[in-house]
């Protein structure tokens, strides 16, 4: 896999409403503008991942998918310095919307309560750190910044007040903040060139159970791990096309919908014979967060695609503590020392217990010996 160290985005123009839920397809517009690497990975995407749906018609993966999250909460004011718990119910949001175990899934209309889908993902806060240190998954960075664009993506770098990323290969960065352009969020798309940017940014307001209706249930960062696992919105790009989502089993559907409409809404649209109309509580749709309480079969095939060709190590990473440490294939590195969970030197290979091989690279490996 590619990796581009600084994914730099210049002249993002954003037209933003208080109602503008997500600026990943601007985002993502404004990489593949300044970025030749990234744009000629992207235009593959879709054909990789239509290939490796057909190749893998009965994928069942390991299990449960889960990825680790780190959450980076950037603050200026004490209102943006939000609690752990806040954090928590979105991770808790998160683990319902992907595993359907939603309380609101009885609103999803009977036509298509066949296709909803259990998408076999899961999300867990990170309990190891890129150092192999315990941690509770949350960083809390004060910043003098009072809010963040887009461009440039300042939130996702100590330089511009915001924090840089973990490693993207081991984890789900999502960072939390004042965010202005008048979007809810954003996120970067999969591809086989993925810089150190990756991951989804949300605005503090909208971030788990939150006191900002309509978009107080956490549904703008399961719209934006979405998109980071590669699923379009409902209507393709744009706006008021009738496009392509890529996605066989949702509905064609003119553009964004907004507030909570009543079922159907637009039978027929885009001249088809769909009487059933627009799938709006489609969580890559745009209507309030109570509204929203599904993802599809197809939507979860695309994203499995993705993990697997994008995101591998998420296949097999977890959060019982083996995460953070990614393997480094570096034949001339040496290794230093090994320590233990509390730092102390170890001389010998304790069987049975976590041990961490320090390399004169920088990098770090944890190990356990099973016996």
């Amino acid at each position: 896999m590619n990796r581009i160290l600084t994914l730099l985005l210049a002249g993002i123009s954003i037209i933003g409403t208080a109602q503008e839920r997500c600026g990943t397809e601007a985002y993502t517009k404004n990489i593949t503008d300044n970025n030749l690497s990234y744009a000629l990975a992207r235009t593959k995407v879709n054909a990789q991942t239509e290939k490796w749906i057909e190749e893998h018609p009965n994928y069942k993966g390991q299990g449960i998918i889960t990825i680790p999250v780190v959450v980076h909460v950037v603050w200026n004011t004490n209102q943006e310095n939000i609690s752990d718990t806040q954090v928590e119910s979105q991770i808790e949001i998160l683990n319902a919307d992907f595993r359907r175990t939603n309380i609101d899934k009885i609103n999803t209309p009977s036509v298509w309560g066949s296709i909803a889908a259990d998408c076999e993902i899961a999300f867990c806060l990170a309990q190891t750190d890129p150092n192999g240190n315990i941690t509770t998954g949350i960083t809390r960075t004060q910043t003098n910044e009072t809010s963040f664009s887009m461009i440039n993506d300042p939130v996702k770098h100590t330089s511009s007040g915001g924090i840089n990323a973990w490693p993207n290969n081991d984890y789900l960065n999502i960072w939390v903040c004042d965010l202005s352009g008048g979007v809810l969020g954003y996120a970067i798309t999969p591809s086989n060139s993925i810089g150190s940017t990756d991951g989804v940014v949300v605005g503090y307001k909208y971030f788990g159970n939150s006191n900002y209706a309509p978009y107080n249930k956490g549904r703008t960062a399961t719209h934006e791990v979405g998109h980071w696992l590669n699923l379009d919105h409902t209507w393709g790009a744009g706006a008021g096309n009738c496009g392509n989502d890529h996605v066989a089993d949702t509905p064609k559907q003119e553009t964004e919908n907004y507030s909570c409409p009543a079922f159907p809404l637009h039978p027929n649209a885009c001249s088809t014979n769909n009487a059933n109309g627009d799938m709006f509580m489609n969580y890559m749709d745009y209507t309030n967060d109570a509204c929203m309480n599904l993802f599809t079969n197809g939507q979860k095939d695309r994203m499995l695609a993705a993990i697997n060709l994008y995101r591998s190590n998420m296949v097999t990473n977890n959060c019982d503590g083996s995460v953070g440490i990614s393997e480094q294939k570096n034949n001339n590195r040496k290794l230093i020392k090994i320590v233990d969970v509390l730092g102390r030197t170890s001389t010998e290979k304790q069987t049975n217990t976590p041990l961490f091989y320090i390399y004169d690279n920088g990098s770090v490996e944890k190990k356990i010996i099973i016996e």
